[in-house]
């Protein structure tokens, strides 16, 4: 599969069989002529074993949710299949692949049942419960079609999320949130303040700090057999500067897009563009028909399965979904990319899709001829050549650049403890919000490396406050931070007269539009160069990053994959591949791509500002951020400790 990003598979253990009649959802409506059926034992274990072998080759599969199209806890035997699910957790065992979380979304109607809080409490499995709204006529509307139902239909449900909550505090539970669906957006507005005041009071009471929620941008008519004209697609914006991350009843509010939990960075959304033929959100993970048929999570009915769990590796029915194209399983269906209406991500993967469907027919047309004359053109593209092709980039963000030159700053080294302090902040909030770092009292992430006069950090800012952060590590005496995962394919780039330098702790503020984002990266790996290549004399840059970011410093910046992917313990785990960057080879075509003209002017202007930052690394600098984190030096290893007191013996 060309897919490179982490994938997610929804499952059906129950599918055209459910105890509710949600209004836009088929199952239980004359409209529907789908399978109604339990999953088979041989379907269960037959993913579960795709899910092993595509570990073992090195795909990330992130999530995998046991809902599909019906109320999973109804399956007869829901308690031994999640069983089997809480096996492969316990038995997972494919070093660099950390484990999926695997999750149960539920409308909660169930969980006081025989069997089936054990089924998560025994097992490491996420509850998520399906929750639109608290107030008894809307819920009854939302999930029946009858207001009248809704007061008794809680009754039910509220107590079993209280219990869930209190599960949860006392840590029985690996993780709880809530699904604001069905997703009925207009519901959801109008009642969101008294759910989530309900919400956080009820956790508050049983001993929980923080709870999650997850929005839905868009409303689904699964392809057409509940009728909905609604195509506008809503991102919340309101709600989420206006909650996300507040504390309301003494308890902290966590909001995700469900995109967010699928396509985590706008670089997993680019690998869908580049590598689905018709680039559709709804189609491009995995969602697993009782009988073990791949299907599009809209096609409810499974009138167009693309493969099967059974017979197909996961690889390759991700093939079959990366060459699908709009038919007619897709006339039907207001969630089609080329349909989507509302924020501008959704205008324009719209453009996109809709390009792409002018292309295929064009490329249908024309074929044999195009084809041919495309491979003959890549066949004669040399790598220069190829880089250079990144220049049309380079002026879609200079002109962005300019738009934003009056509140974004160009990449700097910090003149103040305060901004320092400022840029751990960042990385911290980043690292937190991607759960690559666990929740810390002093709000900043600071590494050993960071403490060290080697490490220069850059800040770039908008309005006065520090938006990105990266920090550019020099070999030393000691190891870079990559070697303590990755030492042996460090260790073949060193050659005589090589100095390695490595990149470490980006962040950008998530808060930014991609073009203020663009912008601030840009920026940050400019200065880097210009500092690594012309004044401390690189040869090299090094790098861990996420894998479902590779193709964007690939196609970016030349970088090229060293290594497979590992499990890195400091990001809580993530997997990490190291990536390298030869600036000897690459020199020329990155001063170009940076638009870097006046070297000499450059070499001066980084001295100064290299003399600033290294007046800041003394002991009063140390101390300031040991006071303001408390575990700073008793974290240290003593190795570390001995290297730290070398540079600043007054520490002792």
């Amino acid at each position: 599969m060309k897919t490179h990003r982490a994938i997610s598979i929804n499952n059906s253990l129950v599918h055209g069989i459910c105890n509710y009649s949600c209004r836009l959802c088929s199952i239980n409506k004359a409209t529907y002529n789908g399978p109604k059926e339990y999953q088979p034992f041989e379907v269960t274990k037959t993913l579960i074993r795709r899910i092993r072998e595509s570990a073992r080759s090195g795909a990330y599969i992130r999530y995998i949710t046991n809902s599909g199209d019906g109320e999973p806890t109804l399956h007869p035997e829901f308690r031994s299949r999640i069983g089997m699910f809480g096996t492969m957790l316990r038995e997972w065992d494919f070093p660099g692949i950390p484990s999926s979380e695997v999750s149960v979304v539920t409308n909660g109607s169930r969980l006081h049942l025989p069997g089936i809080e054990d089924s998560f409490t025994e097992n490491r499995i996420t509850l998520i419960i399906s929750l639109p709204t608290i107030k008894p006529e809307s819920y009854g509307t939302v999930m029946t079609g009858d207001s009248r139902r809704g007061a008794s239909m809680l009754s039910v449900v509220l107590p079993n999320i209280e219990r869930a909550m209190k599960l949860r505090a006392e840590g029985y539970l690996s993780k709880l949130c809530f699904h604001m669906s069905p997703p009925e957006t207009e519901i959801v507005r109008s009642d969101f303040p008294e759910t989530l005041d309900y919400l956080t009071d009820t956790a508050n009471r049983n001993g929980l700090e923080e709870i999650e929620l997850i929005l839905f941008p868009a409303i689904s008519n699964r392809s057409g057999l509940v009728r909905s004209s609604i195509v506008r697609v809503d991102m919340y914006r309101d709600l989420f500067k206006q909650y996300n991350g507040r504390v309301v009843n003494d308890v902290k509010i966590r909001m995700k897009l469900v995109l967010k939990r699928f396509f985590s960075s706008t670089g997993e959304i680019a690998d869908l563009v580049r590598s689905f033929r018709f680039p559709c959100l709804w189609n491009a993970n995995f969602f697993i028909a009782a009988d073990g048929s791949s299907i599009c999570c809209n096609d409810q009915s499974v009138r167009n399965p693309l493969g099967n769990i059974l017979s197909d590796s996961i690889d390759t029915l991700m093939q079959y979904k990366e060459q699908y194209m709009p038919g007619q399983i897709c006339a039907g269906c207001n969630q089609s990319p080329q349909r989507l209406k509302g924020s501008a991500e959704a205008v324009l993967f719209s453009i996109i899709a809709r390009l792409r469907m002018v292309s295929a027919s064009i490329r249908n047309k024309y074929s044999a001829t195009s084809d041919s004359v495309f491979e003959q053109k890549e066949s004669l593209l040399s790598e220069k050549e190829s880089i250079r092709r990144i220049d049309f980039r380079v002026e879609e963000v200079k002109q962005i650049g300019e738009d934003t030159i009056d509140v974004i700053s160009d990449s700097t080294l910090p003149d103040s403890i305060d901004e320092i302090k400022e840029a751990f902040r960042l990385i911290y909030d980043t690292y937190l919000s991607s759960d690559f770092q666990k929740p810390d009292p002093s709000s900043m992430r600071i590494s050993f490396y960071n403490l060290l006069p080697i490490s220069l950090l850059l800040t770039v800012k908008k309005n006065g406050k520090v938006c990105g952060t990266l920090s550019l590590i020099q070999e030393s005496d000691h190891r870079l931070p990559i070697n303590e995962l990755f030492n042996n394919e460090i260790g073949k780039i060193g050659k005589k007269d090589s100095l390695i330098c490595e990149l470490s702790g980006l962040a950008v503020d998530r808060s930014l539009t991609n073009g203020e984002s663009r912008v601030v990266l840009f920026s940050l790996f400019r200065k880097a160069f210009i500092l690594g290549h012309d004044l401390l004399g690189c040869t090299d840059f090094c790098m861990m990053i996420n894998p479902r970011h590779c193709d964007y410093y690939q196609k970016e910046f030349n970088f090229e994959k060293i290594g497979q992917v590992r499990q890195y313990d400091k990001v809580n785990g993530a997997p990490a591949v190291p990536m390298r960057l030869n600036l000897v080879k690459n020199a020329e075509l990155l001063y170009q791509y940076f638009y870097v003209d006046d070297r000499q002017m450059i070499k001066e202007r980084s001295f100064h500002e290299l003399h600033n930052q290294k007046k800041l690394y003394n002991i009063k600098y140390i101390n300031s951020l040991v006071e303001s984190k408390k575990d700073l030096l008793t974290n240290l290893t003593e190795e570390e400790s001995e290297i730290l007191y070398n540079y600043y013996p007054d520490l002792r």
